[in-house]
């Protein structure tokens, strides 16, 4: 008979045994963790969900949504630059809800909820706004806007003065025509905007995106808000900032340049 001798097994581990049997121990934790990165595993089902309350929710339903109007980072888009501090504290919660649900009419924001297709629940525009105060609205305002409300009041903007404010503060940075370099390699003025009074620009935007624009500016463009500075016919600098009264002329100045015909040829871009 062949016996089998197990006293070994009851003898003390050495340290290298010790170790070695650490070492398998901690290789199957890390195999066992590793399996969820393994390729090919299916993604959870359902997959986790994310707030658009929080930073990293808010920045994925924008860049999914938002991204094409209003910038890839709130800035740099043709819609108004929605990362901007002093806005977003002025304008009430409720009034960017309806914005954003309902859209504005004659204008090219759509609504994101309600009845729109592939709109969201209104649970999740709620949440969407908290994380866009989370993100952007936590720096303390600048006060371009002079405090001056966002929205307009009834009073009806005086259209001659506005366009006598427009001339000595707007018209050297949006001329009605830009001259094109005609020497060669003249390098372009890089503080001359484009025109906002041509029609066709006027027909795409509504008066509370004219107002927005100049009472906050668009500092990703270099455009200043209520406060100023502006420049001048000559060049220079324009000191002494806008008020209310001064707003409401200028928007109905431009709004009275809708249904006009170009002061200049209508060109395609680049051409001269």
């Amino acid at each position: 008979m062949i016996r089998f001798d197990s006293s070994h097994l009851h003898q003390p581990l050495t340290s290298a045994s010790k170790s070695l049997r650490l070492v398998i121990a901690a290789s199957w934790i890390f195999v066992g963790a590793a399996c969820d990165r393994l390729p090919g595993k299916p993604p959870p089902n359902p997959a986790p969900v994310i707030s658009v309350a929080t930073t990293a929710g808010f920045e994925a339903m924008w860049a999914e949504r938002c991204t094409g109007c209003h910038g890839a980072d709130g800035q740099m888009g043709a819609g108004l630059p929605m990362r901007n501090a002093e806005y977003l504290k002025a304008v009430p919660d409720g009034e960017m809800f309806s914005i954003i649900r309902d859209g504005v009419p004659s204008s090219r924001m759509p609504g994101f909820g309600g009845n729109a297709i592939g709109g969201v629940s209104d649970e999740i525009i709620r949440d969407f706004i908290k994380g866009m105060h989370t993100t952007w609205a936590s720096s303390e305002g600048s006060n371009v806007s002079r405090g001056i409300s966002w929205r307009p009041s009834d009073a009806t903007g005086d259209i001659a003065r506005g366009a006598s404010i427009f001339a000595a503060k707007c018209a050297a940075c949006h001329p009605a025509e830009q001259k094109v370099p005609v020497l060669e390699g003249a390098m372009p003025d890089q503080l001359i905007a484009g025109s906002v009074t041509d029609p066709f620009y006027l027909r795409l935007v509504s008066d509370q995106h004219l107002r927005s624009n100049i009472v906050f500016g668009r500092t990703d463009l270099g455009m200043p808000g209520a406060a100023g500075p502006f420049r001048g016919p000559d060049g220079g600098e324009v000191t002494g900032g806008l008020d209310a009264a001064d707003v409401a002329d200028l928007v109905a100045y431009l709004a009275s340049k809708r249904n006009t015909w170009p002061s200049g040829p209508e060109v395609e871009d680049g051409a001269p």
